[in-house]
């Protein structure tokens, strides 16, 4: 069956989705084409079963520290069994609820797998859907080593140590990435004996190297195992697994986690026949979202920008603009990042380094939670604010937050530099107290 569209989404993750109903909001008629499932990775394999699953691991977290708070917890069960149910729950509900919207939108869901005709039509089953415009946003997939691949079974992705129905006694994790950081978090508060092979000297690589030092100060204290500039160069792999070192160390658990980045998911869609440009195995797009075909865009994993899944949301969005004339070009100066680790980590804009690269008067204030009410009140003094800002500017340039909600305190920085504020529009602010936020009042009066 010949089906047209004003818009084509290839990939249903938090990028298609938003293209596609910011896409029905203009008024354009749009389908949406999936082979998996609504809410592509993030949703369903990524960013809410990986944060369910912290939030179960942090109540455990909890009893175990209750009696600091005049509460004893006399005995406990852990049942691995229905924190996962309870992972599937919230997944399943998130999904229905996103299915439930693009059809009240008119948004039409297409099932199959897409493979591009022509610069206009693709294959999606046993359907041909032709558009004007189609934007790919196909997301990424774990990536493998050459000496290392996935045996499904006790070598596993990302993916697959999510869909585990029982907790390992130990887990080597090859790779010290923020998803790496994030399992071995989880799975040490569940019990678990983890530990971390990381190739580059930190955490984190590319990450701020005094946040990345203290995060491996913290794992060593909770009894996690981080093994820096050593890589993995064979794993036996029988009843149990058995990973050999470069240094020589051989480590025995039970499962391996690879988690040493992601790969775009491009094979099969067939980009030679709608022309268009891959270069070092990304789609290459200009700041308009636009490939070197005018009318084909691309969002997401699939270019070479930023892996989140909020800017992927971001800019689904602007890609629908665009395409309903718009005419928006993408702004990165404030993406906003964060780890979920315990304690957590995030970070917008530039790191003092970079910013001295840009202005020589660049200059930074740290606020330590120990000074903050909140951190008292709540028992979690360790970490920090870490302002970034311009002496003579006096802009907020970045801001770097190790410790409890860093993944909301940041977003008090983000808008101030997604709007050009500088520190007096902050310092005359009024924040709740007592709160963790108002460590930004008081980074920036202390500016």
């Amino acid at each position: 069956m010949n089906k047209t569209y004003d818009i084509i989404i290839i990939g249903a993750g938090p990028g298609g989705y938003a293209a596609s109903m910011r896409a029905a909001d203009l008024g354009l008629k749009a389908c949406i084409i999936e082979k998996e499932l609504i809410g592509g990775t993030c949703l369903n394999w990524g960013c809410i079963p990986t944060k369910t699953l912290a939030r179960s691991a942090s109540c455990l977290y909890e009893i175990k520290q209750a009696e600091k708070f005049g509460i004893e917890v006399k005995s406990y069960n852990l049942d691995f069994a229905k924190i996962s149910d309870r992972k599937e729950f919230v997944v399943d509900k998130l999904r229905l609820g996103a299915e439930s919207m693009l059809r009240m939108k008119s948004v039409d869901i297409i099932k199959s797998e897409a493979t591009f005709l022509s610069q206009n039509k693709v294959q999606a089953g046993d359907d041909i859907v032709e558009s004007k415009n189609i934007i790919i946003a196909t997301g990424s997939k774990p990536a493998e080593l050459e000496s290392l691949s996935f045996d499904h079974k006790n070598i596993l992705s990302s993916r697959e140590m999510l869909s585990l129905k029982g907790l390992p006694e130990s887990i080597v994790i090859v790779g010290g990435g923020f998803i790496g950081c994030e399992f071995a978090s989880i799975y040490n508060r569940l019990g678990v004996d983890v530990t971390i092979v990381e190739i580059a000297d930190q955490l984190m690589p590319g990450t701020d190297k005094e946040i990345a030092k203290r995060l491996d100060l913290a794992f060593g204290k909770s009894g996690i195992r981080v093994l820096k500039k050593d890589k993995v160069i064979s794993v036996d792999n029988s009843l149990r697994v058995l990973v050999k070192l470069a240094d020589g160390m051989s480590i025995d658990c039970n499962k391996v986690l690879l988690c040493i980045g992601r790969r775009p998911n491009i094979a099969g869609l067939n980009l030679e026949e709608a022309g268009v440009d891959i270069e070092k195995g990304f789609i290459r797009v200009d700041n308009k979202l636009r490939t070197n075909i005018p009318h084909i865009y691309a969002i997401g994993d699939v270019t070479a920008g930023y892996p989140l899944a909020h800017v992927a949301t971001y800019e689904g969005v602007l890609a629908a603009d665009n395409i309903a004339g718009k005419n928006r070009a993408a702004d990165y100066s404030a993406v906003p990042s964060a780890v979920f680790t315990h304690p957590e980590i995030a970070s917008v804009g530039l790191s003092i380094d970079k910013a001295r690269e840009q202005a020589a008067d660049a200059s930074e204030i740290r606020v330590p939670f120990s000074a903050v009410s909140r951190a008292h009140i709540n028992g979690e003094t360790d970490g920090f604010v870490k302002l970034i800002f311009g002496l003579k500017t006096r802009k907020i340039l970045g801001a770097a937050v190790l410790g409890p909600l860093a993944s909301e305190i940041i977003s008090n920085f983000t808008i101030a530099i997604n709007n050009g504020l500088t520190i007096d529009d902050l310092s005359h602010t009024i924040f709740t107290h007592p709160t963790f936020s108002e460590s930004v009042l008081d980074a920036v009066s202390r500016a």
